[in-house]
């Protein structure tokens, strides 16, 4: 009886072993991400197809990343950083470069001529060695925008000040007929740009003399900021709840990034409302941003890497990915499905309310967020390219001082 009892408990430890060894992945990607920016069915068909675990790591800034992806404590295998941060892991030695040649990666293979054309230039214009080498097999561009405001449609001359003005709407008070409430993100370097660009300063500059060749902001200039930002009297600091609360009344504009508006639309329409009384704005005088796919010299599965880039780069993914996302998208081949979709009236961006032809005709910056600007006006379109840590550590000095 006691040798039938120890088979028995043999066999079902056996089969318990067994069973952990076919549902335990043979292999675990470590993915380092912002918060809800990303389809996490798609991360589960890769999971699915490649036999491996998807463990995310989230953070709320692209500093955040960076600090983490330097501390090197952790093993990240695939990061989404924003651009400036990628200008400064791969200056830093950080990144590993994409492997764009292998031909198993297919959809990385044309990764010269496969984004839109707007975002190429922001590419080919800053992301450049001392050797004058375009250094874009180290990234590959995830979703991109500009700088925006949005702002609601319930007060009679909100819309004119805010599409006539700019950014310098959000600063000066005297523009409207009535009390207004505005929103500024607690990002630091966001601030800092948007307060530049109000004054149709560079975001990026360093000086007021135009000497913008230092590592980190003169005197001059951080006072100004600091002035300047404290006297806008921001009824309200905050992060992403800045774009719901314009949704729901409680704030007339914010600052934000043109996906946080689309992203916003989505809130308001899944909350039941088929009234939208809010818009976006994107001035003349702004700046681009994009975020991007890298693979930090902290990465244990290299081939692994790839393939989830690979994976997230078809075009048929992505086109998924941005659907559940709703920030715009970098690929070619996605802007080409939406507008093939957008042919077919059944096609709805929002069941029963908004079809998809109608939504790109309202909104055409979401396949190009510099949609309708002029030669002119795209030479000025700056990416955030801080000169240092430094510059960054004292946008966050001038924002503390602004808010005390």
């Amino acid at each position: 009886m006691k040798k039938i009892i120890i088979t028995f408990v043999a066999l079902i430890l056996f089969t318990i072993f067994a069973v952990t060894q076919i549902s335990t992945p043979q292999t675990i990607l470590y993915f380092l991400n912002w918060g809800e920016y990303i389809d996490k069915d798609l991360v589960k068909s890769f999971e699915e197809e490649y036999n491996c675990q998807v463990i995310e790591e989230d953070v709320t800034s692209s500093e955040a990343m960076y600090q983490k992806i330097k501390a090197g404590t952790t093993s990240y295998d695939v990061a989404i950083p924003g651009d400036y941060t990628v200008r400064q892991l791969y200056s830093e030695n950080l990144l590993r470069e994409i492997d764009v040649k292998n031909s198993k990666y297919n959809n990385l293979e044309n990764y010269k001529t496969m984004f839109t054309d707007d975002l190429q230039k922001l590419i080919d214009n800053n992301f450049v060695t001392d050797n004058n080498e375009v250094y874009d097999s180290y990234f590959m561009p995830y979703f991109w925008g500009a700088y925006s405001i949005i702002y609601s449609t319930k007060k009679s001359d909100v819309e004119s000040v805010v599409e006539n003005n700019g950014f310098k709407s959000l600063y000066d008070r005297s523009l409207y007929k009535e009390d207004v409430k505005i929103g500024m993100y607690s990002t630091a370097r966001w601030t800092v740009a948007s307060y530049l660009m109000s004054e149709g300063l560079n975001p990026n500059i360093t000086s007021l003399n135009g000497k913008d060749d230092a590592s980190d902001m003169d005197k001059d200039l951080q006072d100004k900021l600091v002035n300047g930002i404290k006297n806008a009297k921001f009824d309200e600091w905050g992060d992403d709840q800045l774009k719901r609360d314009v949704a729901n009344g409680t704030l007339d504009m914010c600052f934000t990034q043109l996906g946080d508006f689309f992203d916003a639309l989505y809130f308001t329409y899944d909350s039941g409302k088929t009234e939208i009384d809010m818009n976006v704005s994107i001035p003349n005088f702004t700046s681009a941003f994009f975020d991007s796919m890298v693979i930090p010299t902290t990465c244990q599965n290299y081939d692994l890497a790839n393939a989830f880039i690979n994976f997230m780069m078809d075009s048929d993914n992505a086109y998924q990915n941005a659907q559940s996302i709703g920030y715009c998208p970098t690929l070619k081949g996605v802007v080409d499905a939406y507008i093939a979709d957008a042919e077919d009236e059944s096609n709805y961006y929002f069941e029963d309310v908004l079809t998809l032809k109608d939504f790109l005709n309202k909104y055409p910056m979401y396949l190009n967020p510099l949609y309708g600007k002029t030669d002119e006006e795209l030479e000025h379109i700056q990416l955030f390219n801080p000169k240092s840590q430094n510059y960054l550590t004292t946008c966050e000095t001038i924002i503390n001082k602004a808010k005390n």
